[in-house]
């Protein structure tokens, strides 16, 4: 595992105990992770569901009778009726799971918009890099972005990034009325100036050129801390963010690891972008929000 994964770990090792819960499907490699959790102080597990029923002898299993859609909405209500707690599921994140788990009526999300935000160490110096959003929003307004851009925020300082420099990308690095992600970029940017993401400093937009080199930056003009030295990109919609996070995944063989924020209480998933042994990571990452 690579180091700064590793650093991820050893700041869980730091937090309090937590009451988890688990929905679901049966995952050896997940609840494997969740008895090392459980090994490292981070976790006191309960399983919910019938999917469930053949591991009495390692964990608690609570709701033995019911369905995945009802044991994940029976997880959902334990875990927010502890302060404390946290919640597993082992998928498959399809439709229904993100319809239950956004349902503004049902309790269970926050205020803030959903998000997800992938994690990987940046090939060029080997420091947490963030991307967002690589799995929820397919098509985010400028309001949407807006809470994406605060949920990232949010991942960066649990990550110890105090002030996060954000590239709001866009296929170019000009304001153009015709290409709506300049314009949500450029007003982005403008909030970000004016103190309104408090400590965080955006530019946008940039072309991906232009976000990954400072120089290059500077002969378009753009004169910036964020070129050359990015905390987090910030997608114009999920088929740019998930395509290039399947490119760095599968072509680039760089291992990430996720997180999904937004909701009341910490909630573990795996996205198809990441490695099973993620898992542990995405564990930790809970803890750390």
């Amino acid at each position: 595992m690579s180091g700064d994964f590793e650093k991820i770990i050893r700041a869980a090792d730091q937090k309090e105990r937590k009451r988890l819960v688990i929905s679901g499907q049966p995952d050896p490699i997940a609840l494997n992770s969740v008895l090392k959790a459980r090994e490292r102080g981070w976790v006191e597990p309960i399983l919910c569901g019938r999917a469930f029923t053949g591991m009495a002898s390692e964990m608690k299993v609570l709701c033995p009778t019911a369905g995945i859609r009802e044991a994940r909405q029976e997880a959902l209500s334990l875990a927010q009726a502890e302060e404390s707690g946290l919640l597993l599921d082992t998928g498959p994140l399809d439709t229904n799971f993100f319809s239950l788990v956004a349902d503004k009526k049902a309790g269970h999300n926050h205020e803030h918009i959903l998000s997800y935000v992938s994690i990987m160490i940046a090939p060029k110096d080997g420091r947490l890099t963030l991307l967002t959003d690589t799995l929820i929003n397919n098509q985010p307004g400028l309001a949407e972005k807006i809470g994406v851009t605060e949920n990232a925020i949010r991942v960066a300082n649990a990550l110890g990034i105090q002030r996060p420099k954000i590239a709001a990308l866009s296929a170019l690095e000009l304001v153009n009325p015709a290409l709506e992600s300049t314009l949500d970029a450029a007003i982005l940017s403008k909030m970000s100036e004016r103190g309104q993401f408090g400590n965080a400093v955006i530019e946008g937009p940039l072309a991906m050129d232009n976000a990954e080199s400072a120089s290059a930056a500077r002969r378009k003009g753009i004169n910036s801390p964020v070129p050359g030295d990015v905390d987090i990109y910030l997608f114009p919609d999920l088929e740019s963010a998930n395509l290039t996070a399947q490119f760095l995944a599968w072509v680039g063989r760089r291992q990430l690891c996720g997180v999904l924020i937004g909701t009341r209480v910490p909630l573990v998933v795996r996205s198809i972008l990441e490695r099973p042994e993620s898992w542990l990571v995405n564990l930790a990452l809970g803890l750390l929000l």
